[in-house]
């Protein structure tokens, strides 16, 4: 392992020289050497050293430093084609500030995952107490989190010169800092990771603690984590994470099978929010539209279902937990609207869609017909012509946006104060039902819509 190479950009190479003619210590360290053992391209790099916050400041006195942060005496450098993170060994972290040491395995202790806790050089080779390189294979990495595994003696190869042998026992990167039981759950829903068992059950167990995260924080991450392309195979692995971040969720996780559905409420919703765009107001409406169904229940006797007010309920759940976040006020209003519209009846016929988008802008009525697609293809028997419909729909509505169509009744070339000062009415009631019958002949011959034949058509019907 220590004769391996790893294949870093040379701007890499050289700041550790740079480092090193300084007479410090440096490693790369974190994602980017999992990544990069897993043949992948990180999208950033990290290096820690044994310098401190002023040394490196002198060390780095020729490059940009992009920003600094004395308290966590950590710097970023820009190279040519990146900017790179530079941090002293920390040993952990109190009350904002950083404990720092001479000893970079006293750091490597700190990080989430033994895949993220190998640090590299390209003459000492891979240094790897907590074994991350094991759980590596091919473009796949296991995630384990740290202080979750016994730890042995440090190996002799992860030793530097003049450092004495250690045993560390490190509390679990689970319980020190919660935020990492989300990491790992979106490292998971991106692909190529797993979760291996040991670790699966701490996050379980230690899901409770979500709670405990600084409130924008565990919006941020819990967003992205939504957004994940594979986020169904999360949610049904760790629904009690799920639950514990939004308790109204459990109802929705232990609702029995019906017919309706097919299959759980659970596995329905969770097939719903991947299938949904991956956007985060579509991806919290397929989340908590169906969240209400459990307390909406009923059965008419005859064995049909019935969950009357579950899109009332559904926007009080959804509003509850935005606002338990701070989540900003669009995303709010946005997930309000689509889970009120999201039953709204869709008809593959172009005079109901402009009728539709008199009330509802074009990329809101896309968004719905698009939810609607998802909700049909998480159901196990797929009604592949309502979903053939609705993709129809969606060429038609762009159809109607291209051609310039008349579809709100304020895009009519005539008001109703035309009508009232060339005397066409006598009084707004009467103008606003001589522009409804306009609108709806306008929406059958959109070519109808020029001023002079409107007031030419309401000349013609007074006449009569």
């Amino acid at each position: 392992m220590a004769k391996q190479k790893l294949n870093i950009p040379q701007q890499i190479a050289d700041m550790l020289k740079t480092i090193e003619r300084e007479k410090c210590k440096a490693y790369i360290v974190g994602s980017c050497v999992s990544e990069l053992l897993a043949g992948r391209t990180p999208m950033d790099y990290d290096i820690i050293t044994n310098a401190g916050f002023e040394e490196m400041m002198y060390i780095f006195r020729d490059m940009r430093i992009v920003s600094r942060d004395r308290k966590m005496s950590s710097v970023m450098v820009s190279v040519p084609g990146m900017v790179v993170q530079v941090s002293s060994y920390k040993k952990e972290v109190v009350n904002g500030e950083a404990i720092y040491t001479d000893n970079y395995l006293f750091d490597l202790a700190g990080r989430d995952f033994s895949a993220n806790a190998i640090a590299y050089h390209p003459r000492k080779g891979f240094k790897d107490p907590f074994d991350g390189m094991e759980c590596i294979e091919g473009e796949t990495i296991t995630l384990k989190a740290i202080g979750e595994y016994p730890i042995k003696l440090w190996k002799e190869n992860d030793l530097d010169e003049n450092e004495l042998t250690l045993k560390l026992e490190p509390p679990s990167s689970l319980k020190t800092n919660p935020e990492n039981i989300l990491n790992a759950l979106i490292f998971l829903g991106n692909g190529n990771y797993k979760i291996d068992e040991v670790t699966a059950k701490a996050i379980n167990e230690n899901a409770p603690l979500l709670r405990n995260i600084e409130k924008e924080i565990l919006f941020t991450k819990f967003t992205r984590l939504l957004l994940t392309r594979n986020i169904s195979l999360v949610m049904r692995q760790f629904p009690k994470v799920f639950c514990d971040i939004c308790p109204d969720l459990k109802a929705a996780h232990e609702f029995l099978p019906r017919e309706n559905f097919g299959c759980d409420l659970w596995e329905h919703i969770c097939r719903a929010v991947e299938f949904s765009p991956p956007q985060a107001a579509s991806r919290y409406t397929a989340l908590f539209h169906n969240a209400g169904n459990p307390d909406c229940y009923s059965d008419d006797g005859t064995g049909t279902e019935h969950y009357y007010g579950h899109q009332e309920l559904g926007r009080i759940i959804a509003s509850r937990f935005l606002n338990s976040v701070t989540s900003d006020r669009k995303l709010k209003d946005d997930v309000d609207f689509l889970i009120e519209y999201h039953d709204v009846e869709i008809k593959e016929d172009r005079i109901h869609l402009k009728r539709l988008m008199n009330d509802i802008e074009a990329e809101e009525l896309k968004t719905i017909i698009k939810l609607r697609i998802a909700d049909d293809m998480a159901k196990p028997t797929v009604h592949e012509g309502k979903v053939a419909s609705y993709r129809r729909c969606l060429q038609v509505l762009d159809d109607i946006v291209k051609s310039g169509e008349c579809c709100k009744m304020s895009q009519l070339a005539i008001k109703k104060t035309d009508l009232l000062s060339r005397h066409l009415a006598t009084n707004e009631k009467q103008a606003a039902r001589i522009i409804e019958m306009l609108y709806e002949a306008v929406l059958e011959q959109p070519r109808l819509n020029l001023a002079p034949i409107l007031i030419d058509m309401v000349k013609k019907t007074i006449k009569k």
